[in-house]
């Protein structure tokens, strides 16, 4: 029991003495002095006590106020936690997407000059030695320059790590594939040019392999 009760009860007590009193007391002035004071008294019980209930009324309507303002504060909360996962989640899968574009924009090429190579005909009758030779040329440069860019590409999407890793080592057989291509045309006699050839199949076909094998791995990761 709190203190502002037991001032209640007490202020009560008093009004109801002050009835007793009033109601015992003889002589006009003093029936009237005495219900006036009581009357007073009881004034003050009733105001207290209204102020009581009104204060306890406040501090409950304060209090399911607060716990609105909890519950709305958390639903916000809980709101902008999704709107932030759902704004990661997206941009994560716009960097998946670029990643794997990069990526197979670079198989894509990789994959034609490697089957350019299994398949060419080194000995093609229909082009002189000169031609046969640039295309040795711009086939080793374009392996260089593709491999080339593929280590300035920074991979930072840690989902493609693994194939990236791949794709770097069917460049690495591409790019010795496209060096003895090259290389077949400076051969000093047909046992040298024999090797040569056969290396350059063997790497292309490896590289060819090994880059597919990327790509399988790209879009399974992709398709998830």
């Amino acid at each position: 029991m709190n203190v502002e009760i037991l001032l209640l009860m007490l202020l009560t007590a008093v009004t109801l003495l002050g009835y007793m009193v009033a109601i015992n007391t003889h002589g006009a002035a003093r029936l009237t002095v005495s219900y006036f004071l009581a009357t007073i008294i009881l004034a003050g019980t009733v105001w207290a006590t209204v102020q009581y209930v009104n204060t306890d009324i406040n501090a409950k309507k304060n209090e399911e106020l607060k716990s609105l303002e909890l519950e709305k504060q958390k639903a916000e909360d809980q709101m902008k936690s999704r709107e932030q996962q759902y704004s990661a989640a997206m941009r994560q899968s716009k960097e998946h997407m670029a990643a794997a574009t990069r990526l197979n924009a670079m198989l894509q090429s990789a994959n034609a000059l490697a089957t350019f190579m299994i398949n060419t005909d080194l000995r093609d009758m229909s082009t002189d030695l000169d031609g046969l030779m640039a295309r040795s040329v711009d086939t080793k440069k374009k392996c260089d320059q593709l491999s080339a860019d593929f280590d300035k590409t920074k991979m930072t999407d840690t989902l493609f790590m693994e194939s990236a890793s791949i794709v770097k080592d069917g460049l690495k057989q591409l790019t010795e594939a496209s060096q003895y291509y090259y290389l077949y045309f400076k051969a000093e006699d047909s046992a040298q040019e024999e090797l040569r050839e056969r290396i350059m199949r063997q790497k292309a076909k490896i590289a060819a392999e090994t880059l597919q094998k990327a790509g399988s791995l790209i879009t399974s990761l992709t398709s998830q």
